[in-house]
Formats: C-alpha cells, structure tokens, sequence
C-alpha cells in the first residue's frame, strides 16, 4: 500500500502533528508499506532536535498565514501524485484544502482531526467562523474523518455535517517503552538541575504560548500556593518576549528548561510528583500520556480529548477550560495532599496508557480505516 501524508508542517518541525505524521511513517514502512510525507517548507526549523525526512516532499511555501502556509508547489506536486491513500491532518490548514482540490475525486482520503476546536482567543474565533464553509468543503471530500476521542466526535458531529458512518475514533498513542528511564538517569536529572527528591515537583511540559496557559499555573504557584514548598519545572520553548513575561512572574521555586535532549525529557517525567496541562486548543496530547506513563497524576483542561482520558478523579483532576489560577492551586494542592493516593493514581495511569494508548495498537486501527476506505472504494 502507498500512502501520502499531507501536512502543513513535518520534521524538522517539532510539535505534535508532526511527531503523529512521524510515527505513522515509520510503523508503514516498518510494515512493509511505502509511505511519504508532502509538506512545506516552513516545516525547515533550523534549530530543531530532530532532522528532516529524506523521503518528505518539502514543497515551496506561497505565503503564510500565523503558521499556516500555503504553496502552489504543494499543490501542483499532489496533481501529479498517486498513491492508494491520502491522510490529511485537520481541515483548519491551507495543505488540506490544496489536497482535496488537488487529487482526483474518487481519491480515497482519511483526515485525522487533531482538535476540532480552535480555540476561544479573538483571532480563533475569527478564523473558525470564516473558514467554517471551507472546512465543510473538505470533510464534504474525505472519506473517513478520525477523531481523538468520543468528546471530539460530539464536537465534530454538533459543528458540522457529517454522517456518523464517516468518523472513526482512534486516539493519539506513544510507544510505553520508550519512555521508561533507569533510576539513575533520574538522579542524575535532578543533580544536574538542584532538584531536591524530598520536595513535591510540579512539571509542565509544551510550547511556551499563550494557549498553552502556563502564566496560569505560575499564577496558581506564585498567588495561591505561595506557603507550599514545591518545585516546579516548566520545559519548553517559545517566543523571547512571551518566555520573559513568564520568567518575571515566576518566583525562585519555579525553574525554565529548553532544549533538553531525550533522555533528559523522560527523566523529567519520571523526577516529578504531578503534571499539569492546560492547553486551550488539542487533540490528544502525547505530553500526558507520556506523564500518565510515567506514573504521574495529570490536571488538564477538557480540551480536544484530554478529559476522555482523565475521566475521573482515580486519574487526575479536570479543570475549566479557562481555569482560574485558585482552580489550577486547588488541584494541586488536592493530588499532592495523599502519598499514597498519588501513588496509587499514578499506577492507574500507567496501566491505562499501556492498556488503551500504546502506538502499535493505535497504529493497527489506522490501518484498518485505510483498509476500510480501500475496500468501500
């Protein structure tokens, strides 16, 4: 089987539709599969961990729009192009619609929609209310639409028109093993970083943008949790002056790290007491799975499908989608009160992500929609 990927953004890009778009590549081809991404070049990030597929397309970008770009490359190329399926990645990009006025009608298409809800900033709404139509052009195109969770099929189902027969709900994964690190990797995490083990170690991993909300959590730290002794490390990047107005608002308990390698990532996961997420606008976020396999307590929005997986108290705590720092303190404070509570719900993750969330059974149910779409075709 030959299936393409269109994506706005790839490797060298770092961020999750990319890493989706990665692994899906590799486990085809490891399959037996030939796979390809075509994307643009905005996906060329100079200072990214990861390098660029040799066997991506990476197209000549037109223009750009906040991140999302578009390229009279792309499209021209995907004319030309035939494979045996396409797989889109969210309407909301330029790319998608170019495929599907690009490929010829009885192409067989299958979109994964990593988060059907834009988000509630001015621009987002903006945006989603203009290109609602077009967005309804394409899912009028593809033959199978995956969501990430049952919350995101109500979503998609409340929005748009579509029929129930067209969606199929695959969530995100991760490879469980990967992630595990010997225990002397995490001592040496936190001697490298002044982590001390006998204090309670809040961990916040993502961009460092605003619909990530990590001003929240600082604030939550900074305003209503001023008296605990916590620790709290916040891994990622983001624009300089963004990243600033964070590190001003932070006190001396709280520590910025970027540009961690790997394995010094996964150490962080396991060096922590609880994670937080609060992203306004996701599918399903690979960073929680990675903290709930490690073990870790997660407090998250109900953005895109996070609160599918944390679906009660046993896992987690489930904030407003726009938390009040005194919300975002008093889960905290709550999953951290109980030792042996936090101990217990960090097996419960552990056992759920291997049991419901690992890559290779995610992988399984990909293929069988490709195979589902060739077969009605």
């Amino acid at each position: 089987m030959r299936v393409t990927q269109v994506a706005h953004l790839y490797h060298p890009s770092y961020g999750g539709i990319e890493n989706y778009v990665h692994r899906l590549n590799v486990s085809l081809r490891e399959d037996g599969h030939e796979a390809r991404t075509v994307t643009t070049d905005q996906s060329l990030s100079p200072d990214s961990p990861v390098e660029a597929d040799p066997r991506a397309e990476y197209c000549e970008t037109t223009f750009s729009v906040v991140r999302n770009p578009f390229s009279l490359d792309l499209f021209r190329h995907l004319r030309r192009d035939r494979s045996d399926v396409y797989h889109l990645h969210s309407p909301w990009f330029f790319p998608s619609l170019e495929a599907i006025v690009a490929l010829p009608e009885d192409a067989p298409v299958v979109m994964t929609i990593h988060g059907v809800h834009l988000g509630d900033d001015p621009l987002s709404r903006v945006l989603s209310a203009v290109y609602r139509p077009i967005a309804q052009y394409i899912l009028n195109r593809v033959d199978r639409i995956v969501v990430l969770g049952e919350a995101e099929r109500r979503r998609l189902t409340d929005r748009f028109d579509v029929a129930d027969g067209q969606v199929a709900v695959v969530p995100n994964g991760i490879d469980p093993e990967a992630y595990d690190v010997p225990e002397a990797r995490v001592t040496a995490f936190r001697d490298r970083y002044g982590i001390d083990p006998t204090v309670p170690t809040v961990l916040f991993v993502s961009r460092l943008v605003p619909t990530k909300q990590p001003g929240v959590l600082l604030d939550a730290v900074g305003e209503h949790l001023a008296e605990e002794a916590l620790q709290v490390l916040v891994v990622g990047k983001g624009e300089h002056e963004f990243v600033g107005s964070l590190v001003e608002r932070a006190d001396d308990r709280v520590r910025f790290l970027s540009n961690l390698s790997f394995d010094e990532l996964k150490a962080a996961y396991h060096a922590a007491d609880c994670f937080v997420a609060l992203g306004t606008s996701e599918g399903l976020s690979t960073v929680l799975l990675e903290a709930m396999n490690a073990r870790l307590p997660v407090i998250t929005t109900p953005a895109g499908a996070n609160a599918d997986v944390i679906s009660g108290p046993e896992h987690g705590r489930v904030v407003e989608l726009h938390p009040e720092p005194a919300a975002v303190a008093a889960a905290i404070r709550d999953v951290l009160a109980d030792p042996e509570e936090r101990a217990a719900m960090g097996e419960r993750n552990r056992d759920l992500v291997r049991a419901e969330y690992a890559w290779d059974d995610v992988y399984e149910r990909l293929v069988a929609v490709y195979e589902d779409v060739l077969a009605e075709t």
